[in-house]
């Protein structure tokens, strides 16, 4: 008994991590933070959920270290000798495997998504493609034989989560913006052929 106890407390989940790569940005919002891990026999200890895999952990010394990573409301959880599933309720609450139950601890901190330096023609974060294109404007002061073409800024969405993305033209002072939802392709276009646009960036959006 004293060794299957002594096993039982040495798989208590620590979520004690070092970075092993990032979670999923469609899912790390529902994790990242402070949760109280209520495991194996009775065994506590306070995680700490970083946004880049790694899971800090205290108040109990048989942490281990680990790393994680989600997918929709499961997190995945590995130490090297063991991985273990948690599932994400309705309630708030993570639960897995022998009863084991997770709480967090006040509200989720906010996120924000990195913001592309101006001029990029890729988004580094989540692979969203920019380009400039120029579009048929019609016909191009009476002459049904010479068109008018504008240029476009053109944003394909390929986060797992809406975003937007500001660009900045010579005519108007103020900024335009487009939201652009996952796997969908937005465009701001200019208004004359004299028009031009410059590209500011891209952030996430709720």
């Amino acid at each position: 008994m004293k060794s299957i106890l002594s096993v039982a407390v040495s798989l208590t989940l620590a979520l004690c991590a070092t970075a092993h790569g990032q979670p999923a940005a469609s899912c790390v919002n529902k994790f990242v933070g402070t949760w109280i891990h209520h495991g194996i026999v009775g065994q506590t200890n306070t995680a700490n959920l970083q946004p880049d895999g790694r899971a800090l952990c205290s108040d109990n010394k048989n942490c281990v270290e680990g790393t994680w990573t989600c997918s929709g409301n499961v997190l995945n959880y590995d130490n090297g000798m063991y991985k273990t599933d948690y599932t994400l309720q309705a309630d708030g609450t993570m639960t897995a495997r022998d009863g084991i139950v997770v709480t967090r601890v006040g509200p989720a901190p906010k996120l924000s998504a990195p913001r592309e330096p101006a001029g990029s023609n890729t988004t580094a974060a989540c692979g969203g493609l920019l380009a400039q294109e120029k579009q048929d404007n019609g016909i191009k002061g009476g002459n049904v034989h010479e068109r008018s073409y504008v240029v476009c800024q053109k944003f394909e969405n390929k986060c797992g989560y809406p975003v937007s993305f500001a660009v900045k033209s010579n005519k108007v002072r103020i900024k335009l913006s487009a939201t652009v939802q996952p796997g969908k392709m937005e465009k701001i276009c200019a208004t004359s052929e004299t028009e031009t646009l410059q590209y500011l960036g891209w952030k996430q959006t709720l």
